[in-house]
């Protein structure tokens, strides 16, 4: 299995106007979870400085699922500013009521996503590369919010 991270634009059917940059692909952890249906994953597309995209991952037999907005700073550092979904580790707003605002990082280390700094500052990434399908995909650039995300100023 190829575990390139795809960036929307080179996905068939994604708009033009889609330029991916590092930030964007399908990632996703699996550390500890039973099956690969139970890995933790983001599904991100970005343009420009903008980050936008889906979240989700299982807890206590729970799934929690839910939206984000990033802002990158450079290559290999983003914040992550705006989330909502449901209630758990990752915000307490669900997306129905609007956006939390967060300060949270999104860094690219060797290769790999991560959502934690280390307690010496030092990135701590456990997400790796992974295939999104195409429907996946078409979802998630369809989303009439993911459209917004990309559009609007920072």
């Amino acid at each position: 299995m190829d575990t390139t991270p795809v960036a929307a634009s080179m996905q068939p059917g994604a708009p033009d106007a889609l330029v991916g940059g590092p930030f964007s692909g399908a990632w996703e952890s699996c550390e500890g979870a039973p099956s690969p249906e139970e890995c933790s994953r983001y599904l991100l597309v970005q343009r420009g400085e903008r980050i936008c995209g889906i979240w989700s991952y299982l807890a206590s037999g729970q799934a929690y699922d839910g939206r984000l907005v990033s802002r990158a700073t450079s290559p290999t550092q983003a914040r992550r500013t705006h989330v909502c979904g449901r209630p758990g580790a990752e915000t307490d707003t669900e997306c129905s009521d609007g956006w939390q605002r967060i300060d949270k990082p999104l860094l690219l280390c060797d290769g790999k996503l991560g959502d934690l700094v280390g307690a010496g500052g030092e990135c701590f990434a456990d997400y790796q590369a992974a295939h999104a399908s195409q429907g996946e995909w078409d979802r998630l650039l369809a989303a009439p919010w993911v459209q917004e995300c990309l559009s609007s100023p920072l």
